[in-house]
Parts: C-alpha cells; sequence; structure tokens
C-alpha cells in the first residue's frame, strides 16, 4: 500500500503522474477482482474482465467526479465491465465460487468428513442457486450479501436508485429461497417415523 490517502494519489494522477494512478489501482485491485470473480464465474475470465475495467478507469479518468467516492466509480466501471463480458461471450454464466469460498473460509482441522460434506453439499446449493439467477438480482447480491456494501453505494456502482436496489435484493433473495427449497429433498421420504 501507499501512504498517501487516495485523495492525494488522485490529485497526482490528475496532473498526469501515472505512479499515483498505478497506486490507485492497487489499493482496489483485489476487491475489484474479487468483485468481478463472482460475477464471472472463473479465475481467468475475472483477470481478463478486471484488466479491461483497470484499463477503462485509465482512458476515461477525467470523468472521475471527485464528489463521489474513486472506489465507487472504478467498481461500477468493473461490476458494468463484466457484465459486458459476460454479455459477449454469448453463453450461460456458469459461476464457481468454489475457489473464492475455499479461501475465504479455510476448514477447521476439527472439522469431522461429515461435518465438511454437509458444508460442501450447502455452498453448492447456494452456488447453483446463484448461477441461476438473471443479471440484475445476481449483482445486487453479490455486492450486498458477499461484498457488504451499503445500499447507497450498491445504487451508485449500478446506476439504480436505492428503492430498486433493495427490491431487487429482496426478490433476488426470493428467488434463492425458492431455487434451494425447491432443491432440497425431503429427508423423511422412505424412512419410518419414530
Amino acid at each position: 500500500m501507499n501512504s498517501l490517502p487516495n485523495s492525494g494519489l488522485i490529485k497526482k494522477a490528475r496532473k498526469g503522474d501515472g505512479r499515483a494512478f498505478s497506486m490507485l489501482i492497487e489499493n482496489h485491485e483485489r476487491f475489484v477482482y474479487n468483485v468481478v470473480y463472482r460475477i464471472t464465474g472463473n479465475q481467468e475470465d475475472a483477470r481478463d474482465a478486471a484488466q479491461e475495467a483497470f484499463l477503462k478507469a485509465f482512458r476515461n479518468f477525467e470523468s472521475y467526479d471527485e464528489s463521489s467516492a474513486f472506489s465507487t466509480w472504478l467498481y461500477r466501471i468493473a461490476v458494468n465491465t463484466a457484465i459486458d463480458y459476460l454479455r459477449k461471450r454469448k453463453k450461460e454464466s456458469s459461476i464457481s465460487f468454489e475457489d473464492y469460498m475455499a479461501e475465504e473460509k479455510p476448514e477447521s482441522v476439527s472439522s469431522s468428513v461429515e461435518e465438511k460434506v454437509i458444508s460442501n453439499e450447502g455452498v453448492s446449493k447456494i452456488i447453483e442457486a446463484v448461477n441461476s439467477l438473471d443479471e440484475e438480482f445476481k449483482t445486487v447480491i453479490v455486492l450486498r450479501d458477499m461484498e457488504g456494501m451499503d445500499y447507497k453505494e450498491i445504487s451508485e456502482i449500478t446506476g439504480c436508485p436505492v428503492g430498486t436496489v433493495k427490491s431487487r435484493l429482496s426478490r433476488g433473495r426470493g428467488k434463492l429461497r425458492s431455487i434451494i427449497k425447491s432443491s432440497v429433498k425431503p429427508e423423511s421420504e422412505g424412512r419410518c417415523g419414530v
């Protein structure tokens, strides 16, 4: 990281300091990659889309309005680039969060094999459910439930009013619940009641 806050780096970058712009990007690189990865679904696509987003940010840096946070501006570019990237590929996106979740939630040494299997099954169902969502729902769920952003940030990134963000989040969560419930088979089938 660097010792200058974003505002100092932005001022230097506006004067043509390429190193300052690079430092701004480095400060946000991991988060941008994670957001893009969750939208595109695999590491290779995420690297390509993230790189494309950084290039767009560099080319359009003069359009950045300092009345909003640099991170919000950059994440909006990243989200839009990832969505455009998926559209260009013209295929059903298969999002795989397994690698990300394995990195984020290291398994406990004391976990039993049974707990690991149950945990992996739950993760798989959630991944499948997220895979089946439309982009508008997937984007707000990724930003809110996975990245922990507040409604205002999501609104600025997606360009939708806060009310629309809340509505999409509510509808998306409802769709997720329905998908997960329909994929769960009743355990009592074929068993004797006690």
